[in-house]
């Protein structure tokens, strides 16, 4: 056998001769002579091991599978949430008149700046205007009659009953005009807070129904965002939790706390409600603008953590390959394992692996337990 091996490495070595001292460009030959090489390095190679065989006799070769792993180590693992929300203003009115009557005036339009008390606009009060002043004419006569029969009354001259019927004919006429003009306000809207005119939904010279939403006011200082979460979450949701938020229409992210947590379940679907406040240094934010929150609802500091593609599964059990250093050599092992959270590519492993331990991050696919590794990234 040995002499065989050197009868190709002579032919090997005239291939190799003839190639330097032929032509150049002769091209053929070259490629004739690179497959008889490479045909006598194959048989080479096959020969050193069968020579490795015969002297480990009852060995068998075994093919290593490449693989890469990692050291099983201790960190932080968060699971997150992902809702959608909704911008509110706490401050947005939808302001009615309280009298039924023809718009008279308006005297604003949409995007409009408007104080507190404001005249928005105004209904048709003349029937209430011609009240008030025949009012106004009989309360003078009244005045006068009370006046006389007062200073009568002071003299001892005429009767009593005289003198209370002028005084409650006063006082009556007195209070009906209060009440005419109370009335004849409701024909005046005001804005009850200081804001922007979001929409005007009556227009001059038709009917306004007391109750119905004539003019929209809208306070930007005072925003907040209002998610619906399932009942599961509600014990893992707490005040002052961090909260990543998300405005997609304008691009916007920032952070916010947790402000409210209710504790009442709706029984319809089955939510409870969460607010935060947005700050007024996050501008071009409007009510009713569509957010997505990003919120943390599990955190474990001292978690064992490992790539969530490698976890494999058979019906119910959950498992890994471990690599075991054997007397300088790699050996796969199955190892089951039982999994809590996961989030994007990770998982928490709550039992079943060590610190410090090797799992196996590539090539694991078609691993058997006791296979030998080569081990070609992560052993350091």
């Amino acid at each position: 056998m040995i002499m065989k091996y050197r009868k190709y490495l002579v032919l090997l070595g005239m291939g190799l001769v003839l190639v330097a001292c032929g032509p150049r460009n002769d091209e053929a030959q070259l490629a004739r002579l690179e497959r008889q090489r490479d045909a006598l390095t194959e048989e080479i190679e096959r020969l050193k091991q069968e020579i490795a065989q015969k002297a480990r006799p009852g060995v068998r070769q075994e093919k290593l599978m490449n693989v890469e792993i990692s050291q099983v180590e201790k960190g932080r693992f968060q699971h997150f949430i992902q809702v959608q929300g909704t911008v509110e203003s706490d401050n947005n009115v939808l302001i009615a008149p309280q009298f039924s009557g023809i718009v008279k005036k308006i005297h604003v339009n949409a995007g409009n700046k408007v104080t507190k008390g404001q005249l928005l606009a105004e209904l048709d009060g003349s029937v209430l205007e011609s009240s008030i002043a025949e009012v106004e004419n009989g309360l003078k006569l009244a005045e006068t009659i009370f006046e006389r029969q007062q200073r009568l009354w002071k003299k001892n001259i005429g009767s009593e009953i005289e003198f209370l019927q002028a005084k409650n004919n006063k006082e009556g006429l007195e209070k009906r005009l209060a009440t005419l003009k109370e009335q004849y306000k409701l024909t005046k809207i005001f804005a009850p807070l200081s804001g922007t005119v979001d929409e005007v939904l009556i227009k001059e010279g038709e009917m306004a129904v007391a109750g119905l939403g004539a003019v929209r006011v809208v306070q930007l200082s005072n925003l907040k965002i209002r998610v619906e979460l399932s009942e599961v979450y509600i014990s893992h949701i707490n005040k002052n939790d961090l909260v990543h938020v998300k405005i997609p229409v304008t691009g916007r992210e920032f952070d916010l706390r947790v402000d409210a947590v209710s504790q009442v379940i709706n029984p319809q679907n089955r939510t409870f409600q969460i607010e935060m406040k947005i700050p007024n240094s996050e501008a071009g934010i409007k009510p009713n603008m569509l957010s997505v929150l990003t919120i943390n609802d599990y955190t474990n500091d001292e978690a064992l953590i490992v790539p969530l593609n490698i976890v494999q599964e058979t019906g119910q059990e959950q498992f890994v390959f471990v690599a075991e250093q054997i007397n300088g050599e790699w050996i796969a092992r199955r190892r089951s394992i039982k999994t809590g959270n996961s989030y994007i590519d990770r998982a928490e492993v709550l039992s079943g692996l060590q610190v410090g331990e090797y799992v196996v991050t590539f090539g694991y696919q078609n691993l058997a337990d006791g296979q030998k590794l080569a081990v070609v990234s992560g052993s350091e």
